[in-house]
């Protein structure tokens, strides 16, 4: 984008010593000076040149973060060379052991038929009664506070072990029992129960059924549990209750039916007893709750994460003065989670220097990324609707810490905690990991304060110019004469060129304005859009100061600064593209003002 312009400039320069002088002339008889005179200069082939695009300018290098897309598109695009790697986890904890026991009346005489209705029929009724019931209420302190809420818990190996002893009077007044039917609380989730070497299933109304249970033996069962709802109040009132820094608090109760065969009561052994009883043990043990479902807010400092290096910066963005103002540059965090529970985080981005130290650091608002998966957090300058899994964090002063092209950028003081707007299940004590990478992918778009410098050398033309001299004049505007260059340069880049050209000696040294100078008359208007060209017309001057300014002169080095803004007017946030975007120089004149002599000894 920049070499057109400077070539209307070498064109003339090379091209007025090609063409200053009169082919009409015989300049071979002649032994000393002459002058020549005439106002237009010839230039070799044609006035105009074909398109430059940016690519043929702009030397990327071996750069790792600059790229061209296959559309043309100029883009940032580089990742961090190794993942980081941070684990989260919620502890598992263990519920402690709690026994219960009761002795339990059954009134048999209750149902004592009168006795002439013991022979009558056979009859054979069914005698129903409910046991007294357990309460299984109990506190558990668990004062953590990285779990807010919990709807459901689940334990390993939970069991509630069941044991019933007949009383002596009432194994004489009662052979079997048809049928015992043990009630859970409904709000435990409860697995098979062992009884005898079978596992048995419960109905759907969370009961144990056995049926003909004799009284001669001790009645002993396992009942494993498989975990507790806290989200509701259950239909029969049983319910646990967490508060996140205090604990859990269990209601409920184990209740008993008992069915009997009238035909197995001895009502005779039923009027001489005294003792009609049941003594119960129910031992619930350590339930270890393993997983749950609620939520979560465990937290971790993660310290450093990533640094993007930018390495072998191109020469057109390390020239002072260089600002690297991109319209909406992206910082991207690319995690990927195992981590069942959405996270928030807070941190900062720093650039650093070659040396480690930093240079910008920019506090980074809280940001929140999704549970199980990949997901991109997008650190941006502008807001922009995000897709799929990214979300947009908008940081409006995120240019900071790239508009000097650090040596390297990173995330430090990384702080994450459960997002606890969500609820989730997990496993407990179970190490989760979160991978993240940190990447910079952005297409270029200049913002308002951007500036790049371009600079460039001609040289090598002291021996066609050592021998040119100027005739002074006191007519001429300038004292020896100029040259004067008149260009139509039309411009497809958005972005404004200002062109800056200095004479340089045969040492590489800039030749003093007070010799020669070049004066560039317009800044080059830019394309609104990148599309659209705008053509300037330029004039270009070199003005000699003496008349020996050209004896040590060998070329010029050109300074072309792009800028998206011109006072105040912006091309801000236009797409740079390396083939569509273009610069053509035409309709090139170059006119000689005053008189030149040349040495032809």
């Amino acid at each position: 984008m920049f070499r057109a312009t400077a070539l209307s400039v070498a064109a003339l320069s090379m091209t007025m010593l090609a063409g200053c002088i009169d082919s009409d002339y015989d300049l071979g008889d002649i032994d000393k000076t002459i002058g020549v005179g005439g106002e237009n200069l010839r230039l070799p082939g044609d006035n105009n040149t074909q398109d430059l695009c940016l690519n043929d300018v702009l030397d990327l290098g071996s750069n790792n973060f600059l790229k061209v897309a296959e559309d043309g598109d100029y883009y940032i695009d580089v990742m961090d060379d190794d993942a980081f790697t941070a684990h989260m986890w919620v502890k598992a904890f263990t519920v402690p052991n709690r026994t219960y026991t009761g002795t339990y009346k059954i009134n048999l005489g209750d149902f004592a038929p009168a006795p002439k209705m013991r022979k009558a029929k056979g009859a054979d009724d069914d005698i129903e009664f409910n046991a007294p019931m357990v309460d299984l209420d109990f506190d558990y302190s668990y004062k953590v506070d990285e779990i807010t809420a919990l709807d459901y818990v689940g334990v390993n190996n939970g069991q509630l072990r069941i044991k019933l002893v007949f009383s002596r009077d009432l194994k004489k007044s009662l052979s079997m029992i048809k049928e015992m039917k043990f009630s859970y609380p409904q709000c435990i989730v409860c697995g098979k129960a062992e009884y005898k070497g079978d596992s048995i299933s419960l109905n759907s109304a969370n009961q144990l059924v056995l049926y003909n249970v004799p009284t001669s033996d001790d009645v002993e069962f396992v009942q494993t549990i498989k975990g507790i709802d806290l989200s509701k109040t259950a239909a029969d009132g049983s319910y646990m209750k967490y508060t996140k820094g205090t604990g859990f608090s269990f209601h409920g109760a184990l209740n008993i039916g008992v069915i009997v065969k009238e035909s197995a009561v001895d009502f005779d052994e039923v009027a001489k007893s005294s003792d009609l009883s049941v003594s119960g043990t129910a031992v619930l043990s350590g339930m270890k709750v393993t997983t749950a479902t609620g939520k979560f807010t465990p937290q971790r400092e993660f310290g450093k994460v990533g640094g993007v290096a930018l390495r072998n910066v191109p020469s057109f963005l390390t020239e002072d003065g260089c600002n690297l103002d991109l319209y909406d540059p992206q910082l991207n965090v690319n995690i990927d989670s195992n981590v069942p529970f959405a996270n928030k985080m807070t941190g900062a981005i720093v650039s650093k220097d070659k040396n480690g130290k930093v240079i910008t650091r920019i506090d980074v608002p809280e940001f929140s990324y999704k549970a199980l998966g990949k997901s991109v957090i997008s650190v941006r300058r502008r807001h922009a609707t995000a897709g799929g899994d990214t979300t947009v964090v908008v940081v409006p002063n995120l240019c900071d810490v790239i508009r000097d092209l650090p040596d390297s950028i990173a995330l430090i003081d990384l702080v994450g905690r459960g997002d606890d707007s969500q609820t989730a299940t997990i496993e407990l004590g179970t190490n989760y990991r979160g991978t993240m990478r940190l990447s910079v992918a952005s297409g270029i778009s200049l913002g308002s304060e951007a500036v790049v410098i371009y600079k460039k050398e001609y040289t090598g033309w002291n021996d066609q110019v050592k021998d040119v001299s100027f005739v002074e004049s006191k007519d001429s505007t300038y004292r020896f004469g100029y040259i004067k260059a008149t260009c139509d340069i039309e411009n497809k880049i958005p972005a404004y060129l200002t062109l800056r050209a200095i004479p340089v000696d045969m040492q590489g040294r800039e030749i003093s304005s007070d010799r020669i100078e070049v004066l560039v008359e317009k800044v080059i208007a830019a394309s609104k859009d990148g599309k659209t060209p705008v053509t300037t017309k330029q004039t270009i001057t070199i003005v000699p100061k003496d008349s020996e300014a050209m004896k040590n002169f060998d070329g010029v080095r050109f300074t072309v600064t792009l800028r998206a803004k011109n006072g105040s007017t912006s091309v801000a946030g236009v797409r740079l593209n390396a083939y569509k975007q273009t610069i053509n120089l035409s309709n090139l004149k170059v006119t000689k003002h005053g008189k030149i002599a040349v040495d032809l000894n």
